[in-house]
């Protein structure tokens, strides 16, 4: 077995990669079947050593047997080799044939990792597929190894519509969306009795700002006509019931003095017929009397129904200021219902066109759709302990041998379904 005096830049690797694992707050790199090791002795020249470590962790060594090296750390493989080599005996042959035996001392044993797992990039990139790993390798230069960010690798080279008439069409449907939209808003705040809403143009409209902000006002300045419209007939409408309320008041009050008026003709007519019955009164008073009691009679029935009208009126303008307002909201939860429909109509319209649009070069970044704001999104599948996980990265992220870099196009929604 032959060990070579060249570990220097392994060793500075392996080193750097430690550290780096502790800075980032990741553990230290552990050795995994596919890794290949470099076992060097400084006391025997021109003799070297490389292993690859087998499914079952061990590697091979000649005149030492198998040495199980999986899930040590760069520093733990020194150590194991400078505990088990010196307990070796080691034969070496002299140029005039003679073996002679090496004793090896600990300080003479070398042991770094000299080819590490590959990576695999996958997703929206230009060219997916399987990369040699390199110590600090960062997700920026896996993406770009991988060609870089690409919606449609698949689609190059296709013939299809003009794109200045796909672009027309995508900024139509944009222009149907921020009217849906704004209207969606004034409706909300409509039915909560609120004179204004959020007039911001959804993100990431293409569409010229002056064009959304024309198309707010619009909706702006129809919310606040709808609003006065509907205070006003339910102002008038709460007028009349107060009105209603004070006549029913003065009704009432007529009510009680007429009914006390006939109360005493009642009384007079009886104390005059029992005089007339007498002999003692004239045939024209006792039907005096009587015509007085007819006529408080005939009053009192006359202000009764003029108090049961205005009652019913009363109750007229409360029935009828609850239904305008029950109406009013049935017809705006309509209207709200109706734009929502057409808004996800025109969102998966707007999902269709910015495919279409999509450019078929590398770093290719898509178009917004609906408000939503797309951005890549990058995820690193890595086994930790037993079990494989899924870590949010960003591009200057280290990855680590064994490592998958997924690559994806999502909106915000997307992503936090993923974290």
């Amino acid at each position: 077995m032959a060990f070579p005096k060249r570990t220097t830049l392994a060793s500075v690797a392996v080193m750097c990669l430690t550290s780096m694992a502790v800075a980032g707050d990741i553990e230290p790199y552990k050795l995994s079947p596919g890794d290949a090791v470099e076992i060097g002795i400084a006391s025997i020249a021109d003799r070297t050593q490389r292993a690859v470590v087998q499914m079952d962790g061990n590697i091979a060594l000649p005149e030492v047997g198998m040495v199980m090296v999986a899930g040590l750390t760069g520093s733990e493989l020194q150590t194991r080799m400078q505990t088990l080599l010196p307990t070796k005996i080691f034969h070496v042959r002299l140029p005039d044939g003679r073996e002679q035996m090496v004793v090896i001392k600990p300080d003479d044993v070398t042991a770094t990792i000299a080819d590490y797992r590959p990576i695999y990039v996958m997703g929206d990139v230009l060219t997916p597929g399987q990369q040699a790993y390199r110590p600090l390798m960062t997700v920026r230069q896996a993406l770009a190894v991988a060609g870089g960010f690409s919606l449609l690798r698949s689609r190059a080279g296709q013939t299809g519509p003009d794109p200045v008439d796909l672009r027309r069409d995508y900024e139509t449907l944009w222009g149907d969306y921020t009217k849906d939209y704004f209207h969606a808003a004034r409706l909300r705040a409509e039915l909560q009795d609120q004179a204004d809403f959020d007039t911001q143009i959804p993100q990431g409209s293409p569409l010229s700002p002056s064009i959304g902000a024309a198309i707010a006002q619009a909706e702006g300045d129809g919310l606040k006509i709808a609003l006065s419209d509907f205070q006003q007939e339910q102002a008038f409408l709460e007028k009349g019931e107060k009105d209603t309320a004070d006549q029913i008041e003065v009704l009432q009050k007529r009510e009680q003095v007429e009914a006390e008026g006939v109360k005493a003709d009642q009384e007079d007519l009886a104390r005059v017929t029992k005089v007339f019955e007498s002999g003692n009164l004239t045939n024209n008073r006792l039907a005096d009397v009587r015509r007085a009691l007819l006529l408080s009679s005939s009053g009192a029935l006359q202000t009764s129904v003029e108090l049961m009208r205005a009652r019913r009126q009363q109750e007229d303008y409360v029935r009828q200021h609850e239904r305008n307002e029950n109406q009013r909201k049935i017809g705006l939860l309509i209207d709200l219902k109706d734009t929502n429909a057409r808004l996800a109509d025109v969102t998966t319209k707007l999902h269709a066109a910015s495919e279409k649009l999509q450019p078929t070069g590398a770093s290719a970044q898509p178009l917004p759709i609906a408000g939503e704001t797309i951005r890549a999104q990058v995820t690193i599948v890595r086994k930790m302990s037993e079990e494989w996980r899924k870590l949010a990265a960003g591009e200057d992220t280290i990855v680590m041998p064994g490592d998958t870099v997924e690559a994806r196009f999502s909106t915000d929604l997307q992503s936090a379904a993923v974290q």
